[in-house]
């Protein structure tokens, strides 16, 4: 499921991710020698070995050329980030993605056992004469209201005589099968 973007492969993600390592290390190391750079020139300057016109010639251009290689080190290391967090949304998407689909399977499941079990109920309850609504919900069950007192000993009463009946039925069927 793609969900309309595109997808990486692990090995890509890692790729790319190798490939703006190398490009920001390589810029790190450029920071440094520009860095050492600035600092020779400046003991270069206090030792009177260079005029002050050179100084700012070169001191202008190592700064300026620093602060693109600054600027181009911080570009690298938001690509390493943003490609980090692509590959922990893409995993995180999966996780989802087989966790819906796990989801989904359940409930496809539950709805097929309830099915069976409503057809039960429904064959029993035909057998017995008793009428029951058709459909299921939630919704249903939470608008009826408990019995009373009454109405729950009388269906435990006419329960338990449906028990016996069937256990008696059992008997029966149990003792034509020995024969």
């Amino acid at each position: 499921m793609t969900h309309g973007c595109l997808i990486l492969s692990k090995e890509e993600f890692e790729k790319a991710i190798k490939s703006a390592e190398k490009q920001s290390s390589y810029y790190r190391a450029e920071q440094v020698a520009l860095r050492a750079a600035l600092e020779e020139l400046e003991r270069m300057r206090d030792g009177r070995e260079v005029d002050e016109t050179q100084y700012d010639e070169l001191h202008q251009r190592y700064s300026q050329r620093l602060n693109e290689t600054n600027e181009k080190a911080e570009q690298y290391r938001r690509i390493i980030q943003s490609i980090k967090h692509l590959m922990r949304y893409d995993k995180e998407l999966k996780l989802l993605s087989d966790s819906q689909q796990e989801f989904i399977e359940r409930l496809d499941k539950t709805k097929s056992q309830l099915d069976q079990e409503r057809n039960k109920v429904e064959e029993m309850a035909k057998k017995f004469g008793i009428s029951i609504p058709s459909s299921s919900g939630l919704d249903e069950r939470r608008r009826i209201s408990a019995p009373s007192p009454k109405a729950a000993t009388e269906a435990e009463s006419e329960i338990e005589s449906l028990r016996q009946e069937i256990l008696s039925e059992l008997e029966k069927t149990r003792r034509q099968t020995k024969k």
